[in-house]
């Protein structure tokens, strides 16, 4: 489970920005148009793994950037398709991290309902798939973090180099992030 603490000060940095008038409702359009991006953004990464593959291109890095802008666009689209647009442009993507844990796992539970939804057929006890849903939402939740948090210091820290197994991890992880996504916004 995602921190208490972590998603109170999730809670309060939204709460802050609504005051504020910094989320938005979102132009029409835009719910399609960050998951085709989100696409793109995988079929780059799966692009470049398989060029390392076959011609030795080092793109690591590039992997682990490509694969996070797919999670990136794929909860902009999601918090499109709830009415929510972040209109700060500084910070936008810790502020993405804080709007997802606010509106899907502390005030509306929309993940979390997802998930039950999805797997009511499959399991029998309802607390059994309270448990179930609710760690598919954290680990969504969580790995878009995990993910923002690689991006940035293999891209802006010196000295720090991606490993070929943590850009497939990336990959892997904005696949079933993305995927999770497209089933909640169809």
């Amino acid at each position: 489970m995602l921190e208490d603490k972590r998603l109170k000060e999730s809670s309060a940095i939204i709460k802050r920005l609504i005051a504020e008038r910094g989320i938005d409702k979102p132009i029409e359009g835009t719910v399609e148009f960050f998951i085709e991006k989100s696409n793109q953004s995988i079929a780059v990464a799966s692009r470049l793994l398989e060029l390392e593959d076959e011609e030795g291109l080092i793109a690591e890095m590039w992997i682990i950037n490509a694969s996070y802008y797919a999670m990136f666009f794929a909860a902009t689209s999601l918090l499109a398709r709830f009415g929510h647009r972040i209109k700060e442009k500084s910070g936008v993507h810790k502020l993405t991290y804080h709007a997802l844990t606010h509106y899907f796992l502390v005030e509306d539970n929309k993940l979390e309902k997802h998930f039950m939804e999805e797997y009511k057929d499959a399991v029998e006890e309802a607390e059994e798939l309270l448990q179930i849903s609710e760690r598919k939402a954290e680990e969504l939740i969580r790995s878009f973090d995990n993910e923002m948090s690689k991006r940035k210091i293999f891209t802006y820290e010196l000295g720090k180099k991606a490993e070929k197994k943590k850009a497939k991890t990336s990959l892997e992880r904005a696949k079933r992030f993305v995927a999770e996504i497209e089933k909640i916004i169809s």
